[in-house]
């Protein structure tokens, strides 16, 4: 067992932190975890990195190098009741030392961060004289108490608390309809608000128009006779994630990054974006389904109001039949949407808008079709994807409701056997009254991957396709298809060439997922023995959890710009603090690689007076424009050091040229490291222009690691905008100028004991791992979904031949020629 009572040794007393990292590693030393040297590897690492996380927890672990002394993964528990001094006024009362050889440790680590957040649970647990509390609070299929926000009495009489969001998609349609449920249980007026707008709790639509997305702090306000039971119910619903902590998974991994539209893979193909995983053979089928025409105005407000109750109730009771089919098809949770459709048909804003405009002379048909459209196209205009998404589930509810109200425009056509459904777009609701036995697959030219019809179609497991543009309406009714959704494109009147390459890609796809996600928190460790780390490219700190769920053995790349775009100020040092620090700790003691602030060129900020540049991409972005703003830089970096108490934070700097730039932005953050009082962290640098690649000899004296931008690398070595419309295909990382770039870097860096990572899209091609790997690259960091399937391909590569078709591609003339090597190809069909 990684934790067991054996490794749980109470009532410790060590003079200091020295003495306790050493008793805490000889628990693992006599249990067969590791050698006796590993408690030196300890005491090395704790000069890097501080390992205090807060709450009077510490984790000491051995350097990355030292892995060799680990016997397998085990972790051991010293309780210091009175404490022992950590760093400065830091004191650890749970010395919970880790020594992990691969990814076993993981679930107790996430278990860990959840102790972290329960100051109460933590005391107990440096108190108690019995070992079992320990094991019951690390184990992570055991339940853990959940600490309740404090509730504080308003200035106008009434209850307030800060609720939070659902971390997996925010208060959408589903977690909105658990709150109107709630609130309508109480006689208190209930109300929410976020970034200055305000909600009726009682109103799903305005519940969606608050625009909280995941993890929203949310002022939470009551007022009214049962105000303090409506607050606790509430609060235990938010604690709970309204019945949302189950979100859909990310798409499966099994692919390699999907194209941007526009873009061509197979000629004759139209490109969208892919929404649900798999490749499908069938002919095409048109799909209609509108209601017929209707009369504008009425001069009999009663009749209209009559007809639309009814409908009002004839379409509640579809919604519930529906809802009732599909918990039976494809599961509760994903039929819980239609209840959240039923909603809106309840909700008081809407029928209020509808009932006036009856009663100024419209029909119910036309009251209806306008107040769903106005506050549909509210939803859409909010300026983010997942609420436009939701604009589309009302617009279902009302093209269900006016089909009650005046009939269907027309039957819909009989499906025929293995038919790709085509659309402009589907409805929630159009999608689940496919049948599965004859639908294969789903375009449309409009959409997105984030609505419910995306979600439904992978929950029935449909490959689908989204915004693929008014081409896919051209196509007849009957055209034969290969609709792939893992790379999001169709491909009309396939050959037979065409025709067995997506038979052999359906069989490779459900052989590869299964797989992959089996071995998901297996190490990435080459047949005969080459480990490489494989870490997840994330921007927020909900992700961190994913991300190790997904097999992530830290994060690569942190893209710390989201918190500083479409603002009028930059967020304040605190703000910073609170989300590095939740970063650190999600990812539970593994390496969090922070990128500070990478803007300008195509990302300009509002509150920095950006020159005007005829290239913006060649000017004043990434670290050039932190080193102009010092006071936003020094902000930043105070934020990631003091974080870095929290876990092991590293520093990288982007669009890093030359010696210059790096001694200055060096010496500003140990100038604030040492006002602080702050633990070293490593500062390290992306490689994305050619002079850092070309002076990497130089630069490895002064980086402690390099991450390789193989995006913008590639972008300014061949001279070529990757989303330009006509040049884009030329901007291949697999051409021989790149490979040579990335091949000086790592062995500039490891001619010095640098470690060399990559964090751009190249990392998640699957003809680009093996030439990585031959180059010698120590870490590859991807997005989440694609950790997974990297490493299953990763231990299924020999590093021998990896190198050997390295050398090869180093010597080729172009990137075509990369791809066509024999033995590439061979390497990266290995899974």
């Amino acid at each position: 067992m990684i934790l067991s009572a054996e490794r749980i040794r109470l009532n410790a007393s060590p003079p200091d932190k020295e003495s306790a990292i050493r008793q805490a590693a000889e628990l693992l030393v006599q249990t067969g975890a590791i050698q006796p040297g590993y408690a030196e590897s300890m005491l090395r690492r704790e000069g890097e990195a501080d390992t205090f996380l807060g709450n009077g927890i510490a984790i000491p672990h051995g350097q990355r190098g030292d892995r060799g002394l680990i016997a397998r993964t085990g972790i051991a528990v010293l309780q210091v009741p009175a404490g022992v001094r950590w760093n400065g006024d830091d004191v650890a009362h749970l010395v919970v030392a880790i020594a992990a050889q691969g990814d076993e440790h993981i679930a107790v680590l996430r278990r860990l961060t959840e102790v972290l957040g329960d100051e109460e649970l933590a005391r107990h647990l440096a108190k108690t004289s019995d070992t079992q509390d320990i094991l019951r609070a690390l184990d992570p299929d055991a339940p853990l108490p959940q600490a309740t926000a404090p509730v504080a009495a308003s200035a106008e009489g009434g209850l307030t608390a800060e609720v939070q969001a659902p971390a997996a998609a925010g208060l959408h349609a589903r977690p909105a309809r658990a709150v109107t449920q709630l609130a309508k249980t109480f006689q208190s007026t209930i109300t929410l608000a976020f970034e200055g707008r305000q909600a009726d709790a009682r109103s799903m639509i305005a519940l969606l128009q608050l625009g909280a997305g995941p993890g929203a702090r949310i002022l939470l306000t009551i007022r009214g006779p049962d105000a303090a039971a409506a607050m606790a119910a509430l609060q235990a619903g938010f604690a709970e994630g309204l019945g949302d902590k189950d979100e859909q998974p990310p798409m499966p991994a099994d692919r390699p990054p999907p194209l941007q539209p526009g873009q061509s893979l197979v000629p004759g193909s139209i490109t969208g974006l892919p929404a649900s995983p798999g490749v499908a053979v069938g002919v095409l089928h048109r799909f209609r389904s509108e209601a017929a025409g209707f009369a504008e105005t009425s001069a009999d407000p009663v009749g209209e109001t009559s007809a639309l109750e009814a409908a009002l109730q004839a379409t509640r009771e579809e919604l519930r039949d529906l809802a009732q089919e599909m918990a039976v098809r494809i599961g509760a949770k994903h039929a819980e949407i239609f209840s959240a459709h039923a909603e809106f048909l309840d909700d008081p804003e809407l029928l209020t808008e509808a009932h006036a405009a009856i009663a100024n002379g419209a029909s119910a048909p036309a009251a209806w079709r306008d107040a769903t459209e106005s506050r549909a196209a509210a939803l859409a205009g909010l300026g983010d994807a997942l609420l436009a998404a939701r604009a589309i589930d009302l617009k279902d509810v009302a093209r269900r409701l006016l089909r009650h109200l005046v009939g269907p425009d027309e039957e819909a056509a009989a499906l025929p056997e293995r038919a790709v459904v085509a659309a402009e777009d589907l409805t929630p609701s159009e999608t689940a009254s496919l049948d599965p036995a004859k639908v294969v697959g789903m375009v449309t030219s409009a959409g997105g991957p984030t609505a419910h019809t995306a979600i439904l179609a992978r929950a029935m497991g449909i490959p689908a396709v989204v915004a693929a543009g008014p081409a896919v309406l051209e196509l007849a009714d009957g055209t034969p298809v290969v609709l792939d959704g893992d790379n999001g494109y169709l491909h009309p009147d396939p050959d037979d060439m065409a025709l067995a390459a997506a038979e052999a890609a359906m069989a490779r796809g459900r052989d590869r997922a299964a797989a992959a996600r089996h071995a998901a928190f297996r190490p990435a460790v080459t047949r005969d023995g080459r480990r490489v780390e494989v870490a997840a490219n994330v921007r927020r700190p909900e992700e961190a959890a994913e991300a190790v769920a997904a097999g992530a053995e830290g994060s690569g790349l942190v893209r710390s710009e989201f918190l500083f775009h479409d603002r009028a100020e930059p967020p304040s040092e605190e703000e910073q603090f609170d989300l590095y620090r939740r970063l650190a700790e999600g990812f539970g003691g593994l390496p969090v690689v922070l990128r500070t602030l990478d803007a300008g060129g195509d990302k300009p900020l509002r509150f920095v007076r950006h020159p005007a540049e005829a290239n913006p991409f060649l000017g004043l972005r990434g670290l050039r424009l932190s080193l102009a703003e010092p006071q936003l830089f020094r902000t930043q970096v105070r934020a990631a050091l003091r974080a870095a108490r929290h876990g092991d934070i590293k520093l990288m700097l982007p669009m890093v040229d030359g010696l210059e730039d790096l001694h200055a932005a060096r010496a500003l953050i140990e100038a604030e490291r040492a006002a602080l009082e702050a633990p070293r962290v490593e500062v390290g640098i992306m490689v994305e222009v050619p002079s850092a690649a070309v002076m990497a000899d130089q630069l490895a004296g002064e980086a402690d690691f390099f991450s390789i931008g193989t995006n913008d690398l590639t972008q300014y070595t061949l001279a070529v905008d990757r989303l330009h419309p006509t040049m884009g295909a030329r901007s291949d990382a697999l051409d021989p100028a790149v490979l040579r770039l990335i091949d000086m870097t790592v062995h500039a860096a490891h001619a010095r004991g640098r470690w060399v990572g990559v964090c751009g899209n190249m990392a998640a091609d699957a003809m680009a791992a093996p030439i990585l790997l031959g180059l010698g690259v120590d870490e590859l960091s991807v997005s989440i979904p694609n950790v997974a399937v990297l490493k299953a391909q990763l231990r299924a590569l020999d590093m021998a031949r990896a190198e050997d078709v390295a050398r090869q591609a180093l010597n080729c003339g172009t990137a075509a020629e990369v791809r066509r090597l024999a033995g590439l190809r061979e390497l990266a069909d290995a899974t």
